[in-house]
This record gives structure tokens, sequence and C-alpha cells, in this order.
């Protein structure tokens, strides 16, 4: 089938002809022109960096015919093109497609009318040749029958590999032949090819020439195609030389040849250039077209081997002697006489003010092409099952990168568990105890009854070993340079008679002087510098000596609760009586977690598609922007769902973060957050053009959403003013609706609760008609 050889006799099995609706067939019957461009004007930039593309330009693309568009690069062909196919649109002027403007039912351009191979690969290099072509089978809805058919005739025509090859797989000339295999696929009514002979041999390149010609001639279809082999397009029924933005000529190669007396096309076009207003002492102008003769020598010597087309130049159409394009008899505006064309285009060149002017005809056109910014189209079912496909088909294709993805936000929720929240353990405390007998080997001797004696050694007992590291001193001054070195977090003093003054202050009571009062206290110096370590230091000391005291009161034979404060805490209405900072945090951790996750997978969504042109292609091929958007949204929120399963399973059964409410509500909340990510990250990828623009975008939003959501701190806080802020983000009052579902076992009926339900809603909403909107004005501005 991949073997070498001429191309089959037969035609082609052919399918229906695809049209956007019934009106096609009388839309367009009786429209000698398959293309209408009349005076088009396009721009890039602002002020002193705007560029002018095209300049008032006219063209026109008789049915059935091949047409070919010759010009160096930057010209504006790829531009043209592009708002012929409905990519973009004209800043002024007027374009018609089977009579009716890119966009529209008339003309069913997006669509499978047209067939659309760019200059970008525009491929998916984790798919197949023959998963490639199933798919775009799909987008077009085309029968499986058809399909397999056409697979094998284009593998025969177009040499491709072996159908099971990836493309990535493939050479570059591979490549671009699989591409041509797309466009060519469904065959449709109108081919637009950039450069499809790039890289390909010259037996091929016959091949495929021989073809257009015949789908051309046998079969009515037209065939705009770019090329750089200038002598190649001899095989068309038309040419267009264009420059700087506007058309040099549009006629028959025959006729071009015969009016300038030149032998070759390359001469034609070098003399028309010179024509309009660049002259041979102009260097510039002499590099620029060095580079055309290179691939037109190719030609001079292997020209006999192709078939040249109808001489008499376009189907039905007939040239005066004067070089006027004729049909039925009347003078056709769109194609002139090269000589005239010449003089006009060189007063378009230098006046683009005056060829660019905005007619109230193209400003209703452009006015009407722009009003659809806001209108949306119902999905197609099999388009947003074949996109949806070949989502999952992307994913799964790179198993490791899936893994790491799929894992990640578990990995992140058992680093929060792991690193967050928990007590700080064998901090080093400096102990200087002046009670002990340096004679005596300072050894601390205490006993358990109801002795006063060594009441520090005692103390010291009741300190958690497994917070606090003692580290023995013997002298105060020692103790603090070790602190101030960074050595132990703080010190504990005990005066020489510390045990004997505690013993009169509790006796005398009232009566105790300040002497007595100071000698027997515990002295305590702590390192502030790090204010979670010292808080637990601080509690940890005060709690032990609440048990040191209970400890003697019970061994006195007195009411050991006698020792415990005034102020007791009741078992609390929600919550524990020690709860951890884990569990306040664990809320908002798992929604940050899985936003900012649904974030990073779809910021890039566009960017790539669109810088490698496959948003391009699949849009041309009649995909809408509502597909694209369900199919990546249907793809991410399954893979959502595996991950939510895996936060949760490591969050509640793990880790024990208890969850006092419906957990059936908590995942409702988290998924709805991360379906709120994805739909932020659709608005960062069709607002960005690069991969570091958008990172730098989804980084900048992460931190402020973090800080300001209540993640990490209460919102009570904050300052007033700030609270406002932190209310138009989209996290903070899920993360509340979550906290108290965990927290308090609050349920859907609580506002606290539905509140944050709603609020998702609004943003996802909101933010999924954004991402709509910028695509549309890009697309009309682009």
């Amino acid at each position: 089938m991949n073997g070498v050889g001429a191309p089959k006799t037969s035609a082609p099995p052919s399918p229906p002809i695809h049209r956007s609706g019934a009106d096609n067939e009388a839309g367009s019957a009786g429209i000698a022109e398959a293309i209408f461009v009349r005076n088009a004007c396009k721009s890039y930039g602002v002020g002193k960096r705007r560029s002018t593309v095209l300049r008032g330009l006219d063209m026109n693309v008789k049915k059935g015919t091949i047409y070919g568009l010759l010009g160096a690069s930057g010209c504006g062909k790829t531009t043209l093109l592009s708002c012929i196919v409905g990519r973009r649109s004209f800043d002024s002027g007027e374009v018609l497609v089977f009579g009716g403007e890119p966009g529209s039912v008339e003309s069913g351009i997006p669509g499978p009318r047209v067939g659309y191979m760019p200059q970008e690969l525009a491929l998916y290099g984790e798919f197949t040749i023959k998963e490639t072509l199933q798919y775009f089978g799909r987008i077009y809805n085309l029968p499986a029958t058809f399909v397999k058919s056409q697979m094998e005739f284009l593998f025969n025509l177009l040499d491709l590999p072996p159908g099971h090859r990836y493309v990535k797989t493939l050479s570059g000339g591979q490549q671009r032949r699989v591409s041509f295999a797309v466009a060519l696929f469904h065959e449709p009514e109108l081919l637009i090819l950039d450069e499809p002979t790039v890289g390909v041999d010259p037996l091929l390149r016959q091949s495929i020439w021989n073809h257009l010609v015949r789908l051309s001639t046998d079969h009515g279809r037209t065939v705009i195609i770019t090329t750089h082999y200038i002598e190649e397009a001899r095989q068309a029924h038309t040419i267009g030389l264009m420059r700087s933005g506007h058309l040099l000529a549009e006629e028959s190669p025959h006729n071009l040849l015969s009016l300038h007396g030149l032998s070759t096309l390359e001469d034609v076009f070098l003399k028309l250039c010179m024509k309009d207003g660049v002259g041979h002492d102009n260097p510039a102008y002499v590099q620029t077209f060095n580079n055309i003769p290179f691939g037109a020598q190719y030609w001079k010597n292997t020209k006999s081997i192709l078939p040249v087309a109808d001489e008499d130049g376009i189907v039905g159409l007939t040239f005066s002697p004067s070089g006027d394009s004729m049909h039925g008899g009347s003078s056709t505006n769109g194609s002139s006489s090269s000589t005239a064309s010449c003089s006009s285009s060189s007063s378009n060149a230098g006046d683009t003010s005056s060829s660019c002017g905005s007619t109230a005809a193209s400003s209703r056109a452009v006015g009407k092409r722009r009003s659809g910014t806001f209108k949306l189209a119902i999905p197609s079912w099999h388009r947003s099952a074949a996109l949806i496909r070949k989502n999952f088909m992307q994913t799964f294709r790179n198993i490791g990168m899936f893994l790491f993805i799929f894992l990640l936000p578990a990995a992140q929720a058992i680093l929060f568990c792991l690193a967050i929240g928990r007590d700080p353990s064998f901090l080093k405390m400096a102990i200087v105890n002046d009670e002990l007998d340096p004679s005596q080997g300072r050894i601390c001797n205490y006993t358990t009854d109801c002795s006063y004696s060594m009441f520090s050694c005692r103390y010291l007992r009741f300190i958690d070993n497994t917070t606090i590291v003692q580290v023995p001193f013997k002298s105060l001054s020692d103790a603090i340079d070790a602190t101030k070195r960074g050595e132990v977090w703080g010190v504990v003093h005990f005066g020489q008679n510390f045990t004997d003054e505690l013993v009169v202050r509790q006796a005398d009571g009232n009566h105790a002087d300040n002497e007595t009062i100071l000698a027997s206290r515990i002295a305590i110096t702590l390192d502030w510098s790090n204010q979670q370590i010292s808080l637990t230091l601080q509690r940890r000391l005060i709690e032990a000596f609440e048990d040191f005291s209970k400890d003697v009161l019970s061994a006195c034979s007195y009411e050991p609760a006698a020792a415990s404060i005034p102020v007791t805490f009741l078992d609390p209405i929600y919550g524990e009586k020690k709860p951890s900072f884990t569990e306040f945090m664990a809320p908002g951790i798992i929604l940050t977690i899985v936003y900012f996750i649904a974030v990073a997978l779809t910021a890039a969504v566009f960017i790539n598609e669109r810088k490698s042109g496959l948003l391009d292609r699949s849009i041309v091929a009649g995909v809408q922007m509502t597909e694209i958007m369900l199919a990546h949204l249907v793809n991410q929120f399954t893979v959502l769902i595996g991950q939510t399963a895996l936060v949760f399973l490591f969050m509640l059964l793990v880790f024990n973060i208890a969850c006092h409410g419906s957990l059936a509500l908590a995942v409702f909340i988290t998924l709805l957050q991360g379906l709120c990510g994805m739909s932020y990250g659709l608005v960062v990828s069709t607002l960005c053009d690069e991969e570091t623009s958008a990172i730098h975008l989804s980084l900048g939003s992460f931190y402020p959403n973090l800080l300001l959501s209540g993640v990490l701190w209460p919102m009570e806080g904050m300052p007033v003013y700030l609270r406002y802020v932190s209310y138009f983000l989209p996290q903070t009052y899920a993360v509340e609706s979550l906290r108290n579902v965990f927290g308090r076992g609050w349920g859907i009926e609580r506002p606290e609760v539905y509140f944050g339900i709603v609020i998702s809603f609004s943003w996802i909403f909101a933010l999924l008609a954004l991402s709509l909107i910028v695509v549309r004005i890009r697309k009309y501005t682009g």
C-alpha cells in the first residue's frame, strides 16, 4: 500500500459534498467565483509599531480552477489565506467564499467545504498516521467505509510511511505529506494549500500536481496553492503574483508569458516588481529576489516532466488580446491586465491611506463579521466526541507524565500533613539549676512524697522530653551566650534557694515580701525569633508547672484541682480541646491544591495548539471554540475526580483529618473549585501567546489567592479594608464553606455553606464566558 508508484488511474472514492446547511446549494448555484476579495486591508500593531500587511488587495478565484499564489516570504500570503478561511478578519474590505462571508451559513467556511494545509505541520505528534486521519474523519463525521478507502488511496498517492508510525517519528517531508493528506482527506470543494510540495521529491511532486489537476478538472474542486517554486505554478489555471500586500498581476501562466514576451514566470515576476516602483540599483531588492531562482532553476531543468494545464487558463474564462479578463463577454473587475495591475498596485503601495480607506460597504462587512463576537453555536456531538477522544489519547500516550500529574495533588497533600501543623519537637533548652550542690557533683536528688525539698528537680521531671531536650549549664552567663549563638532556644533558671523561698511564699501568702517572690520564681528567657517554637516552649513549660503543682498537692493530701487557674474550658461545641493547626488549614489546602493543579493543566492548552497551528486547523475544519473548551473540561475533570479521591483518601484515612459533615458535600465543593481552576486556566491560555507568560500569570495569582483567601490565617486577622478585597477572590467563600463542613459538620442548608457553592458556580460561568469573549475578540482583532 505504501510503495512508490504511479497513483491509481481511477478517481478516489468521493463522499457527498459536505455543506453547512441546505442553503449552500442554492446560495452557491450560479456563482462563478469560489473566492471574491475586494479592497482588502489588514494591519498589525498600533502606533509606530503598526505594520500594514494587505493594501487594498483584489482577488478572484474561479470555481473548479487551481489558483497559484506566489510571493516572497512576508508579503501577506498567509494572512490573506487565514482571512479567507475565517481565522482572521480584514480591517476593511470584503471577502466572499462561495457567495457568503467566511463564518456564514452561505459560505460553509469554516467547515467541511474547505481543506486547509497551513505552513505549520499542525499535526498531533502523539498520534500515528492512521489515527491522525481517523481523527479528522470523526471531525467531519465521515462514514467508516469512506475513511478506510480514502486512507488506502492517500497512502498510495502520497507514498506515506506505514500507518502505525507515530507522526513525531517521521521526517519533515513525511510530516508535510501527512499534513497534505489531512487537507485532501474529506475531498472538500475548496483546497487551500500553503506550500504543500516543500521537501517532496520530483516524482511525488508530479503525482501531487496530477491529482490536483484531476480534482479541479474532473470533480470541479477549487484549489489555492502557494509555493516557493515559481515555475511549478505553470500547472495552475491562474497565477496571482503578490508583493507588499497587493497583487501585481492575476492571469493565466500562458497569458503572463505572452503579454510580457518572456520565457519564465520568474522573469515576469522580476519585471512586474521593477515596474511596481523598485529599480535595478536597489540592493535590498536584488538581495530579496536572489532567493527566488533556486526553485525556478530546478523547474527550468525538469519542466518537461510535468504536464501543463490547459493553456486557455481559467476554465470557462477567456482573455481578450489586450490581456483583459473576460467572462461572458463582460469585463470582470477582479482580473485585469498585468500592466493595469502594476500601475494600480504601484499607487496602492505609495498611498496606503487611499487604497485602504474604509468605505461604507467594507465597514458594514467588517461590522457584520465582528457582530458575531458574542454569538455561540450549539456544540456538535460528533465533533465533541472526537475532541474528547483525542484529548484522552494524548493524555495516556505519555504515561509517565500522566502519572506524575495524577499523583501530584496526593503527594502535595501528604507533604502538607507531614510538614505543617505539628508541634515542634526535640527543642534544646538550657537548664541552670543553682539549687544543686557543686560539692556533691550537682546531682539532682528529690523525693515524690510530701517533702519540701529540691522542687526544681521535681519540676523538671514533668517537662515533656519529646518536645524539650534539657541541656544543663553551670552558669547563667554561659547559658545566655549559648542562646545568643543559636545553640539552644532559651534558658530555664532556678535560684539558689528556690525550694525554700517557694515554701515561704506559699506560707506567707499575701504577706510575702518582694525578695521572696523574686527568689521563688522560675526565670525563663526565650529566643522569640521564631514565634511558633517560642509559643510551644511557653505552653509546655506552663503545663509542666501545673502538673508539678498537682503532684505536690496530691502527695500532701490536698485537692490537686486547687493548682488550676479558676478558668475552666468545657468540652467544645465544635472541634477538640487541643486542635492542631493542620485541621484548620486542611480544607483550604485541599482547595488550593486542586484549584491550582487545574490551572496548571489548562493554562497552556490553547497556547501549544495555537503555536503549532493545530488550533487554526481544527477551527477551519468546523470545530467550535465551545467544543474545544468542552472537550478539555471533560478530559481534565475526569482526571480531577481521580486526583480529588486520592487527596481525600490520604487526608481522611491516612492522616485522620476529621470531617464532621457530609463527605459527599465536601467532595462536591472541591470538584467545583477544580472546575473553577480549569476555567481560570482557560482564560490564561486565551490571553497569553507564550508558555512563559502563562506561567507568570498563573504564579502571579497564586500567592495573593493563597494569602488572602483565609487558607493560612483567619480572615479576622486582616485589616478591614483587605477583607473586602478577599471577598472578591474565587476561593475565599469556598474555603469557609469547606471548613464549616469539616469542622462544624454543617450541611448545604446553611448559608455559610451554600453561599460558597453559589460563588464557585458564578466564577465558573464568568471565567468561561470571559475566555470565549477573549477568543472571539482576538479572532476579529488579530
